[in-house]
């Protein structure tokens, strides 16, 4: 009888035990989200190696009020991150993520966390300086080509007037002297101010100088005027009808180059932020057109004093947490958000990181 009683506990033990250990392991997945985001200022970056920012915090601020674990998985490209909640390998994306009809056609957005639009960053100076500019190879290549023009007319003029009044009773090195600062009076005057030549060779020399020099001076003052005028030009941008004929870039596959084509402004796409921000850096770009709430953190933080934003946001749009198509979690983090409005911890965090701007 006894055996017969341990035999019927030991049983419902296992029965409890394959039956309650499944649902409460389902529990905690249930509890636990992956949630992919890339590296965008302020809305979500890393730093000692947690991810941060203002989608990030709102994230895990709704999260916390249904006791929501969350595992952040950081990707290197926005495609990748959109990527990866149509395929259902991450349960949700947090970032400054644009809500588009196509990407609402093949996943699910929330009610909109941000509101945003486009901006342009140019950078903060309004022309080249006249330094910068003379520091150009061209101009170097016409200055010596110049300098070697004036010796070999100097030293011609030299050796075929050595008979003349002026050089007769001169020595050798201060004939040359003289017929180097002949050379360079011819040049600027474009006429023969010190002496006329009276050789044939020597007055040819002396016509071949004017022309040959007033061509020179002439090229070399309108590289430098052209320099300044099309550096100045390329700085004119006070919004985004000022991009026309401009080299402009943005990020690849984002709502900004969809506009910019849209547009029809042509434009050069980078796989990352830190690469376009990079080229206008390197002066390979004369303006970005992005996301207004990143190039403004950018120009007053990374860029301070390099860089400026012009113009009003323009193209405006809303950001949102992305699920995937059909996602049972979307329907929580809706009410989330909109409990957190309602008790003004949206707005705390919203202060946070973009102060009164926002409001």
């Amino acid at each position: 009888m006894l055996d017969w009683v341990k035999t019927l506990i030991f049983s419902a033990s296992l029965l409890i035990a394959f039956t309650v250990t499944p649902s409460a392991q389902a529990a905690d997945i249930e509890n636990q989200l992956r949630v992919a985001t890339i590296e965008r200022k302020p809305f979500a970056f890393q730093q000692d190696g947690v991810w941060i920012g203002f989608a990030v915090e709102l994230w895990k601020a709704i999260a916390a009020t249904y006791d929501i674990e969350t595992d952040f998985v950081g990707t290197s490209q926005f495609s990748e991150m959109l990527n990866a909640v149509e395929n259902g390998t991450v349960d949700a994306a947090a970032a400054n993520i644009s809500i588009t009809h196509s990407r609402e056609q093949r996943m699910d957005f929330s009610q909109p966390i941000f509101d945003s639009g486009l901006l342009v960053l140019m950078p903060s100076e309004s022309s080249p300086s006249l330094m910068s500019v003379l520091m150009r190879k061209q101009l170097y290549f016409l200055l010596l080509s110049a300098v070697g023009l004036l010796v070999m007319a100097g030293a011609l003029i030299a050796f075929f007037e050595r008979k003349n009044v002026h050089f007769k009773n001169l020595e050798h090195n201060t004939r040359f002297g003289e017929g180097l600062w002949w050379s360079v009076n011819v040049v600027t005057n474009a006429s023969f101010t010190i002496f006329t030549p009276v050789t044939r060779s020597g007055r040819l020399v002396g016509y071949g100088l004017i022309v040959v020099g007033l061509f020179v001076v002439s090229v070399f003052v309108a590289q430098i005027t052209a320099a300044l005028t099309v550096g100045e030009l390329r700085n004119q941008i006070d919004g985004i009808n000022d991009l026309y004929g401009k080299r402009v870039g943005t990020t690849a596959g984002s709502t900004s180059s969809r506009f910019l084509t849209a547009q029809s402004i042509n434009h050069k796409t980078f796989e990352t932020l830190d690469g376009l921000f990079a080229a206008i850096e390197d002066d390979k770009l004369d303006a970005i057109v992005h996301d207004a709430p990143i190039l403004a953190y950018f120009a007053k933080t990374q860029g301070e004093g390099k860089f400026r934003t012009a113009g009003r946001v323009f193209n405006p749009e809303k950001y949102g947490f992305l699920f995937p198509e059909g996602s049972a979690e979307r329907e929580k983090f809706d009410q989330g958000l909109l409990k957190l409005r309602e008790t003004g911890q949206y707005n705390t965090i919203l202060q946070k990181w973009f102060g009164n701007q926002y409001q």
